[in-house]
């Protein structure tokens, strides 16, 4: 039962909170404190304790394992969470509210999925996953809210968990998203453009997900699959719109933009191809985002069917990954020339250990490698995107690489 309501003002919990907390938040994300003013509702839930630090990258017996979070509907009222667990039978509850999941087996191991519907937008919820006796910490996680005009999105890329220790790439990986999230504490949800594992190792999977569960179970994660990622497995962990044609491609609006993946891991057919001129030619958002693993403009300056539906259909940014190195373009064309109000390519090197060397292309305005792991920011307002890009250093202090305003 409900048994209270308060106005208070309280930190963003995490962890072992055991409070439900439903809220119409207003936000400022200047700094790295970051605080909701809510309007709650509590209400207890059974929150079990976190994983032990001592399991960090295999998996549990009976807790819920590898816990996602991302939006494959409305962003404003719908969520999906996802987890892996030895139970066969799971829930997500939010308040008074028990969601079953849908599963799906591999040997001994559950997949399970929640498609969370009807939620208020511009709401803080709060959740639990799992199964009775075995429910995860309480997670919060935030609607997006129409009336907050401007918002921001993390961008990372290739962990690659497997390409050199699997514990020291996951330090690594925790060491970056943990220093985008407290620089900005605000953002939407973050986009990660593929290579979670090196060689497509499934069995390295929990690493990636452990040493970043508190971000992943609360951030919305948007995916976009690599080449070092699979398909036989890939949906099991990373579920994404189903509203394409075919493959891993999927668009949905967010504030006043309109985002679109892209697998490169195949070439697209004809009939992708059109769905595809019929998705960036029909939308009315102001902005249009591309997110794609291997971008025709990092290191190899293809011009391709699709970078002519790019210029066609005035594509603002391409987020990409793959080349591990930092690169952003000038605003260029199908060709890779200048153009005026052209597509602006970027990849924020690696969040891992595992650097290459710099592509040397003319059409890139800034083309290095730092050796350090990064990430980027992207803010979106009605007069300009702006895409600020931080390396991370041993002692996950994120310090200003690359800062681009356009439009």
């Amino acid at each position: 039962m409900i048994s209270k309501m308060t106005k208070r003002i309280t930190k963003r919990p995490t962890g072992r909170a055991i409070k439900h907390t439903i809220g119409r938040t207003g936000f400022c994300a200047v700094t790295a404190l970051f605080f909701f003013l809510v309007i709650s509702f509590t209400v207890d839930l059974p929150a079990g304790a976190a994983k032990p630090r001592g399991q960090w990258g295999v998996l549990a017996a009976g807790i819920p394992n590898n816990i996602g979070n991302t939006f494959t509907g409305d962003p404003a009222s719908a969520r999906t969470i996802t987890w892996e667990s030895s139970i066969g039978t799971g829930e997500v509850i939010i308040g008074n509210d028990h969601y079953p999941s849908t599963v799906s087996s591999v040997g001994s191991w559950y997949f399970h999925r929640v498609d969370v519907s009807g939620l208020q937008a511009g709401q803080t919820y709060s959740y639990v996953a799992g199964s009775p006796g075995f429910y995860s910490p309480v997670y919060n996680f935030k609607t997006e809210d129409f009336t907050a005009g401007d918002f921001t999105i993390i961008h990372v890329t290739d962990p690659q968990i497997g390409s050199g220790s699997n514990a020291a790439d996951a330090a690594v990986w925790k060491r970056v998203i943990e220093s985008a999230v407290n620089l900005c504490p605000q953002a939407a949800f973050a986009v990660n453009t593929g290579d979670i594992v090196e060689n497509a190792r499934e069995a390295n999977i929990p690493f990636y997900f452990d040493y970043s569960q508190d971000t992943i179970a609360q951030l919305p994660f948007i995916y976009t699959m690599g080449n070092n990622d699979s398909a036989l497995w890939y949906n099991r962990y990373f579920y994404t719109p189903a509203n394409g044609s075919g493959g891993f491609l999927y668009s949905f609006d967010y504030g006043n933009t309109h985002f679109v993946s892209i697998d490169s891991n195949i070439k697209l057919t004809a009939a992708q191809l059109g769905w595809l001129e019929n998705d960036l030619g029909t939308t009315a958002q102001k902005w249009k985002v591309a997110m794609t693993h291997e971008g025709d403009y990092g290191r190899s300056g293809r011009n391709t069917a699709l970078t002519k539906l790019f210029d066609k259909y005035n594509v603002d940014l391409v987020l990409m990954g793959h080349n591990h190195f930092y690169a952003r373009s000038r605003p260029i064309n199908a060709a890779g020339m200048d153009k005026a109000g052209g597509t602006v390519w970027s990849i924020p090197n690696t969040a891992g250990t595992k650097f290459n060397a710099k592509a040397g292309k003319s059409y890139l305005a800034r083309d290095e490698q730092p050796n350090l792991p990064m990430f980027s920011t992207v803010k979106f307002s009605s007069a300009n995107i702006e895409l600020n890009s931080y390396t991370v250093d041993k002692n996950g202090a994120a310090v200003l690489f690359d800062t681009y305003s356009f439009r």
